[in-house]
């Protein structure tokens, strides 16, 4: 993981392997979220996986849009190995 700053100059903790991406997946998944705030701190790891992998311009204040980066991207290698 790296430590990044983002928009308003926040740092935020971002991926640097496909591991440390599904690590981040597995705990917005998990328990530790079934708390309030559950549907943002999802986006957010959505928003810091497209950031990490893709690269800072893929990094959009709509975490919508960042979720909607990577599935492009999975889309672009008609689907990266997944079972369709």
């Amino acid at each position: 993981m790296k430590i990044v700053k983002v928009g308003n100059g926040r740092e935020t903790e971002v991926p640097e392997s496909w591991e440390e991406g599904e690590d981040m997946v597995e705990h917005a998944l998990g328990a530790f979220y079934d708390v309030r705030g559950q549907n943002s701190a999802r986006l957010s790891v959505c928003a810091r996986i497209a950031y990490g992998m893709f690269g800072e311009h893929f990094m959009a204040a709509d975490p919508t849009q960042a979720l909607l980066y990577l599935l492009q991207r999975i889309c672009e290698r008609k689907g990266a190995g997944l079972v369709p």
